[in-house]
C-alpha cells in the first residue's frame, strides 16, 4: 500500500508541475500571441508532422531490435512483435508514470516470451546506462562546437527569469528562500533514510548499484552481434534527431534552420522528457528556446514546440493503445 501511496504522489507532483507550467506559460502569452499561435497551427504543413511520427515507429523498431540482440546470450529470443509492443507500451505508460514503463514492458516479456523479470530488467537497464552515454556523448559535442549558442542560451534564460521575477515582484529573499527549503528537504530524506537503513548499509547499497551498472556495460562484450547492437544504436538515435528535423518544415521560419538544431532540440528533449510526464510543459518551452537562439522568433518559435510534442504525444497514445490490442490478438493462446 505504501508503495502505490509513493507511486501516486510522484505521479501528482510531476504532473502538476507540467500542469503548472502550461498555465504559467499560456497566462504569460497575451491574446494577439495566442491569436497568432492558433493561425501558426491551422497553416502548418501536417506532412512534415506524419513523417516524424513514422520515424518514431522506426525508431522503436530498432530499439526492440537491439533489446533482442540483449536478451539472445541469456538464452531468450523473444518474437520481434512482442517486443515490440513492449516498447511502444512503455512509452505510453511512461505519458502516465513516470518510470513505470521500463518495468512493463519487462512484464510483457515475462508474461508472453517467459523471460524472467530479473533478466528482463537487467537488459532494460543496460539499454538506458547505453542510451545516457550516447546522450552525454551528443550534448558534450554541442558544447564543444556550439560553446556561443550555449551562452545564448544562458543569456536568454537569464533575462526571462528576470523578466518572470519583476512580473511577480519576486525578490531575492524570496528566491534563496526557496532554494534553501529544497536543500532542506534533500538533507532531511538523506537523514530519514541513513536513521531507518544506516549509514553503511546505505553506502553498500549505493555501491551495489553503482557496480551493477558497471557489470551491466562489460557484458556488452558477450553479445555475439557487437556490430549489430552498434548499428541498432545508431539508427535509433539517427531516427530521433530526423524526428525533430523533419519537423522544421512544417513552418517557414522553421524550414531554413541547420541540422545542428535538431541535435540541439534532442539533447533538450532528452531533459524535458525526464522532468515531466512525456515532457508537459517544458518540451515547448524548450524548443522555443533552442529554436529561438538560433534566429527564429515570434508565434513561430512557439507553435512549433507546441505542435510537435502534440504529435508526439498523440502518435505515443494511439500507438500504445494499438499495441495493448495487438499484443493480446497476437497472443489469443
Amino acid at each position: 500500500m505504501k508503495k502505490y501511496l509513493i507511486g501516486f504522489a510522484k505521479l501528482v507532483v510531476s504532473l502538476g508541475i507540467g500542469v503548472g507550467i502550461v498555465y504559467w506559460f499560456v497566462g504569460q502569452m497575451s491574446d494577439a500571441e495566442k491569436q497568432e499561435v492558433v493561425s501558426d497551427i491551422k497553416r502548418a504543413n501536417y506532412l512534415w508532422v506524419i513523417l516524424p511520427v513514422i520515424m518514431g515507429l522506426i525508431s522503436n523498431y530498432f530499439r526492440s531490435q537491439r533489446w533482442r540482440l540483449l536478451l539472445r546470450p541469456l538464452g531468450y529470443t523473444p518474437s520481434m512483435f512482442n517486443t515490440f509492443f513492449s516498447v511502444m507500451i512503455m512509452y505510453f505508460l511512461n505519458l502516465f508514470f513516470p518510470r513505470l514503463g521500463e518495468v512493463s514492458r519487462c512484464g510483457v516479456l515475462s508474461r508472453y516470451e517467459n523471460v524472467p523479470m530479473d533478466k528482463a530488467i537487467g537488459t532494460m537497464v543496460l539499454e538506458r546506462v547505453v542510451d545516457v552515454l550516447c546522450l552525454g556523448i551528443i550534448t558534450l559535442a554541442l558544447i564543444i562546437f556550439e560553446r556561443n549558442k550555449f551562452l545564448q542560451l544562458k543569456d536568454l534564460v537569464s533575462a526571462k527569469s528576470a523578466e518572470t521575477a519583476a512580473k511577480y515582484q519576486i525578490n531575492p529573499t524570496t528566491k534563496y528562500g526557496v532554494m534553501a527549503a529544497v536543500l532542506v528537504l534533500i538533507f532531511a530524506f538523506l537523514a530519514y533514510r541513513v536513521k531507518k537503513q544506516g549509514l553503511q548499509v546505505l553506502i553498500g547499497e549505493i555501491k551495489e548499484r553503482v557496480t551493477g551498472l558497471l557489470n551491466g556495460l562489460l557484458s556488452i562484450k558477450d553479445i555475439g552481434s557487437p556490430w549489430q547492437f552498434v548499428f541498432h544504436t545508431c539508427m535509433f538515435w539517427v531516427c530521433y534527431f530526423f524526428m525533430g528535423y523533419l519537423c522544421f518544415f512544417m513552418f517557414p521560419e522553421t524550414s531554413t534552420l541547420p541540422m545542428v538544431t535538431a541535435l540541439m532540440c534532442l539533447a533538450f528533449s532528452a531533459i524535458a522528457f525526464s522532468l515531466t510526464p512525456g515532457g508537459l510543459g517544458l518540451y515547448p518551452i524548450f524548443m522555443q528556446l533552442i529554436v529561438g537562439i538560433y534566429g527564429v522568433t515570434g508565434s513561430a518559435a512557439i507553435s512549433y514546440g507546441w505542435v510537435s510534442w502534440s504529435a508526439q504525444t498523440a502518435s505515443v497514445l494511439g500507438g500504445g493503445v494499438l499495441s495493448l490490442l495487438l499484443l493480446a490478438i497476437f497472443n489469443r493462446e
